[in-house]
């Protein structure tokens, strides 16, 4: 077994990969709010049987408190991406070492999938929408706030606008403040991401395969036809991509 850990601005997603099938057994999924991870609620003899542990991180003060927490939980190999294990993917992008790590394994796991060109869609804290040429070569994307970071800064940067739940409204038409705004959020994110990939997929010579993967993907899916299919443990599927092809074998 082995186990796959996505620390990113948002959540700490932890995921249990068969050895044989390479598939998810099992995952787990806390905020990085909770700083002593109360709420991440492991066996800790499901841990022992795994024979690695491999993480990647965007958000290190989060890293370090899962470290804590694992530490007197496993007392296993602790491999980090990409220091450990590299994302063998070729790069055609500017400035390759300045790429997020999470962009480089959902790229990876996407033509891992699809074995074809391939557009990902990451909807999370931030929205990433990156290419993947037809013979897996990350080629670039778009980076732009997400739902949650829009809803913040709205709240933070204003007088008297509130806090709000996002959800998909029943009309676009906003009948009080409040329905206002989350059709605002709700709606702007839709045409953001819609028209983005649209034209990302005007500027690729092949038809690419549309993936959609984080915590919003679902939210905002079913208003984007384009989107062939939801992946929702991507991230998690590119670590392990990254452990086999490091470790050059199919058995984890």
């Amino acid at each position: 077994m082995l186990v796959a850990v996505d620390i990113g601005n948002t959540n700490i997603h932890l995921g249990l990969f068969d050895q044989d099938s390479r598939c998810l057994i099992n995952h787990f999924r806390v905020s990085v709010s909770d700083t002593h991870l109360k709420d991440l609620s492991v066996d800790p003899s499901i841990l022992q049987e795994a024979s690695d542990c491999v993480l990647a991180s965007v958000n290190p003060r989060a890293e370090n408190a899962f470290c804590n927490w694992l530490h007197p939980r496993w007392k296993g190999r602790l491999l980090r991406v990409p220091v450990d294990v590299p994302v063998s993917i070729p790069i055609l992008a500017r400035n390759p070492d300045k790429i997020g790590t999470d962009r480089l394994l959902n790229a990876l796991a996407a033509f891992q999938r699809t074995a074809t060109a391939t557009i990902v869609i990451d909807a999370g804290t931030a929205v990433t929408i990156d290419a993947v040429s037809e013979k897996g070569e990350f080629i670039g994307g778009v980076i732009a706030p997400g739902l949650e970071t829009l809803k913040e800064a709205l709240h933070l940067r204003t007088a008297f606008l509130p806090r709000v739940s996002v959800q998909r409204p029943r009309r676009v038409l906003g009948k009080d403040t409040n329905e206002a705004i989350k059709s605002g959020l709700y709606w702007g994110m839709v045409g953001l991401v819609e028209k983005i990939t649209k034209k990302l997929l005007e500027e690729q010579v092949n038809t690419p395969t549309v993936l959609a993967t984080g915590g919003d993907a679902e939210l905002l899916a079913n208003e984007i036809q384009i989107i062939d299919e939801i992946v929702p443990h991507l991230t998690l599927e590119g670590i392990l991509t990254a452990y086999c092809r490091h470790f050059n074998s199919k058995d984890v």
